[in-house]
């Protein structure tokens, strides 16, 4: 056997032909990947990635491969040699298999000398070596698995024949079959379980998944079953004319028995090693047992598509990649459909579509394109379609947080994948809405001033009003409660209902402002007092861990009004100035429910403090001011006219002022060792320590309020956190449903929005000014290496037939 695969080896490096098709193998990927401009080119795609190279090989293969199978078998016969090989001491098998192990040999020697990319994508990097080598060699291992299908297959082929060309064609057509084929079949218009099927019968599926950097068992077992099952069936070609046709049938019926008996185990215990530094292809286990759910196909229609730049193909790929992983968990299909909006040439249909996604929450962004004939602008949809069953929803995929540069937008919609994709599959799967309240009775916001996040938190609860003797009302305890700027003091009575909530594992969202301003006489140009407003909270919510201070922040950081700047009886002119009393807050960047926001829109927000030292509740930092503020004792005089004459500069000293609070834990109750008789009229158990709960205490009421108009007697609302001047949607909106959802999360959901992966581009300075370099040493490189190979083999041979 050994002899054999030596005598392949050498007759294909013994020849110019072997140097020829790894010259024209390592060309093609060369100009491809490093001079051609388009999707593949690695310069171009500004990341320290191989994926493109990942990408383009398996068309690559298509003509590499063949050529080097081609002869194998086909050569012999039309020598005349194979009787003689069949009928040397050793079995069919050992023959196929040394002539598959010499064309895997040739392809294996072929790819070698691209490891030269490896070696360049890594010293691009910025910084040098900031690349993700396990993801790299992962995608290797699926590359040469790739390689060793279309090896067997080439193998197949050459044993049909014996005229080479026609081997050619026929590796040709069975690679191309056995990549695309089957995925051409599963996109006609068939049962998901027969697409699925298909899909999983060719190698796209299962080399994507591998190329990824992710072993799959699954995947490893396509390839080695495909692989031997294809061989065996090579040496019964081969010995179709010693043995009966009912002989080969019955062989060939037991073997197709054997493979779906391995494959069919084979899907039912799986594992996955994710070689990624990251594990960013990894599901977490909430998000594996809610897919198990899943009793019927899933459907993700993504319309991020078309000709798109090397950042939205980046987030579309991993999308792509993504739904991969929901469906190798998932208890029914999950399949992903690209679709490109302007392939719609009907100018009033594809109008109709975008107003259908509109509709559906899914919001445009303009894409500025230079063509030959200039700057194109179009809009594009970055965001998907899901369908399950007769349920439609509609999810924004791209992170849009104007402080940040584009490039970090688009890695932290990458980070938060899982979460928007599971946050829309546990609302298609959830019965009953669990209960979020807000809160009546103490002059709260009314629903026109919360509409907004009323609706938007619509899609996964029941929202509903109660007071607070309500809360205890029933056997069901509301998952959350919401306390919206209440203007009237809370009586002892509220407060004990509150606090009999909370010790029972309720939730709380507090939004209060400790101030009172007359924003009426603000409007009319007045001068208005700041001053203390006694809600009677104070004593509670120090209680439970937290001070909120009857103070006013200003901040640099913070919201431009119009002013009218011209002189006194002269035409107004209006000009944008600093609102120092309405700062944009930032959110926490090392917390789930803030990390990754736009800042938030406020209006008179005063600062909070942690006190007490109580182990059992745990407090964090979820908003706060810029590193440019201060804090303004009250009462305080408050005019628009301040404007004209600013606080210097140099007083604005104090950095990240605490704003918004996050307690979770056990509480003590306030009403501990005290009579409660007079307030518990209905008699409930007083406890005097809370459950596990949790609680936000925000300084600012405002930051959930929408503006409210009313124009003849129709009242409008906009959108939470939108400001009318800078025409500015803020991140209130994103801010509080994310508080609301950590405060109702049971299952550990929230927990997606911590993963963190690494933005690994390219050096943009060392690419301009070195780009040719690495374009000569990536196209030359890889053919120096073949020829050295050469060079060395040929003094081998000379050395050894000359002694």
């Amino acid at each position: 056997m050994y002899s054999l695969f030596r005598k392949e080896i050498t007759s294909f490096f013994g020849s110019i032909t072997g140097y020829l098709v790894a010259f024209v193998f390592l060309i093609a990927n060369g100009l491809f990947l490093w001079v051609f401009p388009g999707a593949y080119n690695l310069l171009e795609n500004g990341y320290a990635s191989l994926s493109p190279y990942f990408s383009l090989a398996p068309w690559i293969f298509l003509f590499l491969i063949p050529a080097l199978t081609m002869r194998l078998f086909a050569e012999e016969k039309r020598l005349g040699t194979l009787e003689i090989l069949i009928t040397r001491p050793y079995s069919l098998l050992q023959l196929v298999w040394a002539k598959y192990l010499a064309g895997l040999f040739l392809v294996l020697v072929s790819l070698l000398p691209t490891l030269i990319y490896f070696y360049s994508i890594y010293n691009l990097g910025n910084p040098v070596g900031n690349w993700d080598s396990g993801a790299a060699w992962g995608s290797f291992i699926g590359l040469f698995l790739l390689a060793a299908f279309y090896v067997a297959l080439g193998l197949l082929a050459s044993s049909l024949t014996d005229n080479p060309v026609f081997a050619f064609i026929a590796a040709l057509f069975l690679c191309f079959f056995f990549y695309t084929g089957f995925d051409f079949v599963a996109a006609m218009n068939i049962a998901p379980g027969v697409k699925s099927f298909f899909l999983k019968l060719g190698i796209s599926a299962h080399y994507e998944s591998v190329s990824r950097g992710v072993l799959d068992s699954r995947d490893m077992l396509y390839f080695v079953v495909a692989v031997a099952f294809v061989l065996v069936l090579t040496s019964m070609l081969l010995r179709r004319k010693q043995q009966n046709r009912r002989q080969q049938t019955k062989k060939l019926l037991g073997l197709l028995v054997g493979v779906l008996v391995l494959m069919t185990l084979g899907s039912q215990w799986f594992f996955r090693i994710d070689l990624t530094s990251e594990k960013r292809y990894s599901l977490s286990p909430v998000s594996k047992e809610m897919l198990t759910g899943l009793d019927a196909p899933l459907k993700v229609d993504l319309y991020l598509a078309g000709d798109l730049p090397p950042g939205f193909r980046q987030l579309q790929q991993a999308v792509a990649e993504k739904v991969q992983d929901l469906d190798a968990w998932a208890a029914q299909s999950v399949r992903l459909e690209l679709r490109d909006p302007y392939e719609i040439s009907n100018t009033d249909k594809r109008n109709k579509l975008f107003n259908q996604l509109v509709a559906l929450g899914i919001q445009p962004t303009d894409l500025r394109q230079s063509q030959e004939q200039g700057t194109v602008t179009k809009l594009i949809f970055p965001g998907a379609v899901i369908r399950y069953g007769d349920q439609t929803i509609g999810v924004n995929l791209l992170k849009n947080n104007p402080s940040l540069a584009a490039e970090q937008n688009l890695n932290n919609s990458i980070e938060t994948l899982e979460f928007e994709l599971m946050n829309v599959i546990r609302q298609l799967l959830q019965g009953e809405k669990p209960e979020v309240v807000f809160l009546t009775g103490q002059g709260e916001l009314s629903e026109a001033e919360t509409w907004d996040i009323r609706s938007s938190l619509s899609e996964n609860f029941r929202v509903t009003e109660k007071t607070a003797g309500q809360l205890l009302a029933t056997d069901s305890l509301a998952r959350a409660v919401i306390i919206a700027d209440p203007s009237r003091p809370f009586g002892e009575q509220e407060k004990f209902w509150i606090d009999q909530y909370l010790m029972r594992g309720g939730n709380l969202l507090w939004l209060f402002d400790p101030v009172q301003v007359s924003l009426d006489s603000l409007s009319r140009g007045e001068t208005t007092i700041a001053f203390p407003r006694d809600l009677n909270l104070m004593d509670q919510l120090f209680k439970y861990g937290v001070r909120v201070n009857p103070d006013l922040l200003q901040d640099v950081e913070c919201i431009l009004i119009p002013v009218n700047t011209s002189p006194v009886a002269s035409q107004p002119k209006f000009s944008p100035a600093p609102w120092y009393y309405s700062p944009l807050l930032t959110p926490a960047d090392d917390h789930v429910i803030s990390r990754n926001l736009n800042s938030l829109k406020s209006e008179f927000v005063s600062s909070i403090d942690t006190v007490g030292r109580n182990p059992e509740v745990h407090k964090s930092v979820i908003l706060h001011t810029s590193p440019y503020s201060r804090k303004v004792g009250t009462p305080e005089e408050i005019s628009l006219r301040s404007i004209n004459s600013p606080p210097a500069r140099e007083l604005f000293q104090q950095s990240n002022i605490p704003v918004g609070v996050l307690l979770e834990g056990q509480f003590p109750s306030v009403f501990a060792n005290r009579m409660t008789n007079q307030l518990n009229s209905p008699g409930i158990q007083v406890l005097t320590k809370s459950k596990s709960a949790r609680m936000i205490v925000l300084a600012d009421g405002s930051l959930i309020a929408n503006k409210v108009s009313r124009r003849n007697g129709q009242i409008r609302t906009q959108p939470l956190g939108y400001d009318e001047y800078s025409q500015q949607t803020f991140g209130n909106k994103a801010f509080l449903l994310n508080a609301v959802n950590y405060l109702c999360d049971n299952s550990g959901m929230m927990a997606l929005r911590s993963r963190v992966f690494k933005i690994r581009s390219l050096d943009k300075v060392r690419l301009r000014e070195e780009k040719t370099y690495w374009q000569v040493l990536n196209l030359a490189g890889p053919l120096v290496i073949i020829l050295l190979f050469g060079l060395i083999f040929q003094l081998i041979r000379l050395k050894k037939y000359r002694g």
